[in-house]
């Protein structure tokens, strides 16, 4: 159900993965990389039209620890994607892409940063692009400060169409690493702030923001 109306999906799809990763911890990474590429191809039908996409996401993340003490590290974040094969209406709205969140742009409402309806819930899109940057910074052995800097936005059509402006948030995070991985807390506020957005999100989670 979508603003749309109903529609019924019978949908068969076969995930396909790949990925590499040459970090050194899995909840704290100081250096290395990680490349991931998820594909699904989907055949179905809707209601009784038949439909076929093939929906991929890529993903690349890289880690680099400025000084030998592992005191200050650099991290960044690549992730696109592409639904392609059908206009955004024959795709499922579950099935599209979404953005905005603790686990995508922080500093938006869950899912609210792409196409709004005229009540301001999210429509999904057809291909995401985001961008993410942090300096990571152990002020102790148990404390630490994660100034960072997010950028995304869903589109509509099938590949990024970057004439359209992304949506970008700022913000700073707390960190006290335990024994298992790093505690977070982030707050973020939103930089090219739209109509309906708040003034600030705030996230609380295990492990680093990626």
């Amino acid at each position: 159900k979508d603003d749309t109306g109903k529609s019924t999906f019978q949908l068969f799809g076969v995930p396909l993965s790949a990925s590499r990763d040459s970090t050194d911890d899995a909840l704290d990474p100081s250096r290395g990389s990680r490349f991931s590429v998820y594909v699904i191809p989907y055949a179905g039908m809707k209601s009784s039209e038949p439909l076929a996409f093939v929906k991929t996401t890529v993903t690349g993340s890289a880690y680099h620890a400025v000084d030998e003490e592992k005191r200050y590290i650099l991290a960044g974040l690549v992730r696109a994607g592409s639904i392609a094969g059908e206009e955004t209406p024959s795709v499922p709205a579950n099935k599209r892409y979404y953005a905005g969140g603790g686990g995508s742009i922080r500093g938006y409402e869950y899912q609210k940063v792409g196409p709004l309806d005229d009540e301001g819930e999210p429509l999904g899109g057809r291909s995401l692009f985001e961008v993410k940057g942090e300096l990571r910074t152990k002020v102790t052995e148990n404390f630490g400060l994660v100034p960072f800097v997010d950028g995304g936005m869903v589109f509509d059509n099938e590949y990024p169409d970057f004439r359209e402006d992304l949506q970008w948030a700022g913000g700073l995070g707390f960190r006290y690493f335990t024994g298992f991985g790093p505690l977070r807390a982030d707050i973020a506020v939103p930089i090219n702030k739209r109509r309906g957005d708040d003034d600030f999100q705030f996230y609380i989670s295990i492990g680093q923001a990626f």
